[in-house]
């Protein structure tokens, strides 16, 4: 710990010395209202399980917090928003814990959120939280820690804002098994870390913040990089070479300056399009050792001599296309399967989009294709996608090397294949055990859009989805003899999900199958063949061979499990044509 009269730090802080040691916080009346949006939560625990799934071992660093001392708490003058989202993360999986019964789990982490403790003024044992939010939001925020929010009662923009970062927080974590969130809660408290600097004096807190936080003298990961390369620039190069780092930079933000994505994200997939995996970790000292080799050596991946004024202005100028390249991606207007990739989140896409950049454009389609398969595959199996990264950085680097060499695109393409084959049993086995739940919708809804566009060629993106049994039994549905738990099941299976146009939903809700039958009649053949056979009126063609695929038979009675689980199997069979005929 370095020290002075009224100011220390306590150096690298784990969030579990920061949560459940001997300090208390409160967030004092002038702060800043809770603004954290969904982006910045999900950003910060897809990093975090980044983290995990590159090293269980190595610690994750989140930045600094500054603090005043109080009469019983330390004030947060720096670092609202990540102790706020740090606490929440932790209510939420102590509410997963004591759902299951894993009482020792829940009691190791309440006092992350609140603990016993001595009064100062009666030297009575009081219960108080380990963040206390300001008068108009604590009594909310005590609520919210103990899982007991009402949303009629919230009066200002930080408690809507609360509750919303919870809510995401559990959408993020409801995927995670029980082993799972154990291991990513134990790994949030003991590996990820912040730099704790503490003052006796608000003001000087206050001046430590501002300097932190100053434009001109923050220190991001990217100034880092820029400083590596430019240090050793002659004086003509050095404005001409900052100008276009600008220009890079510029790329990766939008114009009101608001990230677009985290330079370190965009620079990992670059290095995984040249084929080498890089832990974010440790990028900037791969980078490092890159700016010391000459250009023949043969561990220079980038290609580049960045000893020489040349060579440093040639990769700006490569990653300001490729950053350009990347971005124009996100944005989700590139190439439909591309499109769908991002749509579902999975932006290890882009590592195989920059590597396949040069190639002829026949190639390229064919190589987007088998991505949105490999990337359905992941998503239905909810496998590791660090899985997925240790596969593609070594299929990038033949693309990249290729010079349209067609074998060697060829044996891409077919390393691709391999990894969709390899798992397609295990996904068609996944979709047919699918039960979705609210944080599926995306996933489902994308799943359902290429089945009905597989069917008859129509655009399902603005339809909604349908369940053919309703979420709520009505009195239409009395004949449904399952326990509430076995028809919950049922009308999240695969089988029980269609999608209908947004006035054919609307007007169904909860009705009886018979009235549900003459809107599916109405609707795409994805709905239609519900209840009415289905033809082209044409052979051979796609469009055909999907319908054959699936092969499904309309109901002649009523709606039902049997029904549910026969019509699953049929879409099962259309995913394999759709997914798997590679």
């Amino acid at each position: 710990m370095s020290s002075s009269k009224q100011f220390y730090s306590d150096g690298l802080v784990n969030i579990e010395r920061l949560l459940n040691g001997q300090d208390f916080y409160e967030i004092p009346l002038l702060q800043r209202n809770f603004v954290w949006s969904k982006e910045n939560i999900k950003d910060l625990i897809d990093d975090i399980k980044e983290s995990i799934g590159e090293d269980l071992t190595q610690d994750y660093f989140i930045g600094s917090m500054v603090f005043s001392t109080g009469a019983e708490n330390k004030v947060v003058v720096d670092g609202q928003q990540r102790i706020t989202t740090l606490t929440l993360m932790f209510a939420v999986a102590v509410k997963r814990f004591q759902e299951a019964g894993e009482t020792s789990h829940a009691n190791l982490y309440l006092p992350y959120l609140y603990k016993d403790t001595q009064s100062e003024h009666d030297g009575s044992i009081i219960t108080m939280n380990r963040l206390k939010h300001h008068d108009k939001d604590d009594h909310f925020f005590t609520k919210l820690i103990n899982n007991k929010e009402d949303s009629s009662n919230i009066t200002s923009t930080s408690q809507k804002n609360m509750l919303t970062a919870k809510e995401v927080i559990e959408e993020e974590l409801s995927d995670m098994s029980m082993d799972e969130l154990k291991a990513f809660i134990l790994y949030l408290a003991r590996r990820v870390h912040i730099v704790s600097m503490v003052t006796t004096d608000l003001n000087i807190a206050f001046r430590i913040f501002e300097t932190l936080n100053d434009r001109g003298a923050k220190l991001q990961p990217e100034d880092l990089l820029k400083n590596m390369l430019l240090r050793n620039l002659t004086d003509e190069s050095y404005s001409l070479v900052a100008k276009k780092w600008d220009d890079f930079i510029s790329k990766l933000t939008t114009d009101k300056g608001k990230s677009i994505v985290a330079t370190s994200t965009f620079l990992k997939h670059y290095i995984m399009s040249k084929g080498y995996l890089v832990q974010k970790s440790r990028l900037f000292e791969w980078i490092e050792k890159q700016t010391k080799l000459e250009l023949d050596d043969p561990d220079n991946i980038l290609g580049f001599n960045l000893k020489t004024n040349n060579g440093i202005l040639t990769f700006i100028n490569e990653i300001i296309n490729e950053a350009s390249l990347y971005t124009k991606v996100l944005s989700g207007n590139f190439e439909k399967s591309i499109d769908n990739c991002i749509k579902l989140g999975v932006k290890q896409t882009l590592v195989i989009v920059l590597a396949s950049k040069d190639l002829k454009t026949e190639k390229q389609t064919l190589i987007y294709e088998l991505m949105e398969s490999l990337i359905f595959s992941y998503i239905i199996t909810n496998s590791r996608f660090n899985e997925l990264e240790k596969n593609l950085y070594r299929i990038s680097r033949k693309l990249r090397k290729v010079n349209n060499d067609e074998g060697i695109v060829d044996s891409a393409i077919q390393d691709l294949r391999t990894m969709i084959i390899d798992k397609k049993d295990l996904a068609l086995a996944a979709l047919s055990d699918y039960k979705m739940k609210k944080s599926d919708r995306k996933k489902i809804k994308y799943i359902l859009e290429k089945m009905g566009m597989a069917l008859d060629g129509i655009d399902h993106s603005s339809f909604t989805i349908e369940h053919i049994m309703p979420e709520e039994k009505s009195v239409g549905w009395s004949h449904i003899k399952e326990t509430d738990e076995d028809y919950n099941v049922l009308t999240s299976r695969i089988g029980n999900l269609t999608l209908i146009s947004r006035s054919g939903n609307s007007s169904l809700k909860n009705k009886e199958f018979a009235n549900k039958k003459q809107v599916y009649s109405n609707q795409t053949y994805l709905s239609k063949s519900i209840v009415n056979d289905i033809d082209t009126g044409t052979k051979n063609t796609k469009l055909d061979k999907a319908i054959m695929a699936y092969n499904y038979h309309p109901v002649n009675a009523g709606w039902n499990k049997n029904e549910i689980e026969r019509r699953g199997q049929a879409l099962k069979k259309l995913a394999a044509h759709i997914w798997f005929d590679i």
